[in-house]
């Protein structure tokens, strides 16, 4: 009601309760879950659209409950930053991505890089680069090799201290993206500020390019202006491979090259490539 307007009223129902006790039932499985193997990484690769050659990988995280049943990370992941479970979910990817990455480059694939996402909440945190550098050296991985994403959004909420926050992690040597680009409320300017390395073309944009490539052509063209490299999210077809290749695109994900795959999965997989 108060989100509404105030003065407002409105009816309670069944429904309602429902789904506030589903929502409570799931936030306590997750905390159970915490610290379990439920909780694990897959990992997306990213590849150069002109060769096709695999340059980096997406790490993402997977919960799948004791009884086989996946549960979507847009249903865990908003119930975990309301319940101030994101520092432990976001250190548990991190060090898990940085390790296998690590596994990776001793089995050869050393060029490949990893790209972690990041939550306005583990950002806010004081600790969040100090932890980051003690995960870095205890799994022996190169800072240059890591990225981290954030959104647009997130700048649009703190400026300063996002601003603060991203110098401190390149002055570890990581580099930065900006995820979901043109989907949030922030303005060119904060995009200009937060000085980031990559920017991705949301996947809503790449599923309409072959009816309306405005956006996408127009992301691309702004990340070319700004001196950034510009990554396509859920690439599903040739189609629209070809044309962001020709709209000057440089990387592309999506299940026209791979799906998000487990460490064992994605070593087979790079095997079969020869890379």
């Amino acid at each position: 009601a108060k989100g509404q307007r105030r003065g407002t009223a409105c009816y309670f129902s069944a429904e309602m309760g429902q789904a506030a006790r589903a929502r409570m039932q799931l936030l306590d499985s997750l905390r159970t879950a915490t610290g379990s193997s439920q909780l694990f990484a897959v990992y997306q690769p990213k590849v150069c659209l002109k060769t096709e050659r695999v340059l980096g990988l997406e790490a993402l995280l997977r919960w799948r409950r004791p009884d086989g049943e996946m549960v979507p990370p847009d249903r865990f992941i908003p119930l975990a930053e309301q319940a101030g479970l994101m520092m432990v979910l976001g250190s548990f990817v991190t060090h898990t991505a940085c390790a296998t990455l690590r596994r990776l480059h001793e089995a050869g694939h050393t060029a490949l890089t990893m790209a972690i996402n990041v939550s306005h909440s583990q950002l806010r945190e004081p600790d969040f680069v100090p932890l980051l550098a003690h995960t870095l050296h205890e799994t022996g991985v190169a800072p240059q090799a890591i990225e981290l994403e954030i959104t647009e959004s997130m700048a649009a909420d703190d400026l300063t201290l996002i601003q603060q926050r991203l110098q401190d992690i390149r002055a570890l040597g990581l580099s930065v993206a900006i995820d979901d680009f043109g989907t949030g409320f922030s303005s060119l300017s904060v995009l200009r500020h937060l000085q980031a390395q990559r920017l991705k073309i949301d996947r809503s944009f790449v599923a309409e390019i072959e009816h309306d490539s405005r956006i996408a052509r127009m992301v691309v063209q702004l990340g070319q202006l700004l001196g950034m490299q510009v990554i396509a999210e859920g690439v599903e077809t040739a189609a629209q491979q070809a044309m962001l290749q020709a709209m000057g695109c440089d990387q592309g994900q999506g299940w026209l090259f791979a799906r998000p795959m487990e460490e064992g999965a994605l070593l087979t997989w790079l095997s079969q490539r020869g890379g």
